[in-house]
């Protein structure tokens, strides 16, 4: 992989450096590394807190749900991981109610 530098265009403001390092540098995986960093520190970040953990994981991708949804809005983020995010939620709700059927 040849290295290749940004030129004055690419980095005109903080939105263009922004892509820069997401399209060219990293090849569009910036973002989604990034947020999987985001949603390891809201979980845990939760349960260091005292959450169960079924709802730190449900706290943690519902944030990163957010934040992708506005990445998304920008281009910074293909819609593909929202929706790999919000199955990450189903999958919490669903866990949520595995651990309180069964302390009933």
């Amino acid at each position: 992989m040849a290295i290749v530098e940004p030129n004055v265009n690419q980095t005109a403001d903080l939105f263009s450096i922004f892509q820069y390092i997401n399209n060219v540098a990293t090849e569009g995986l910036f973002f989604p590394i990034m947020m999987m960093v985001v949603w390891i520190i809201a979980f845990i970040g939760s349960i260091s807190e005292g959450r169960p953990a079924s709802r730190a994981f449900i706290f943690a991708s519902f944030m990163s749900v957010v934040l992708g949804m506005l990445l998304a809005l920008m281009n910074f983020f293909n819609i593909n991981y929202v929706y790999f995010l919000i199955l990450l939620i189903a999958f919490g709700i669903f866990w949520l109610n595995l651990s309180r059927s069964r302390n009933v």
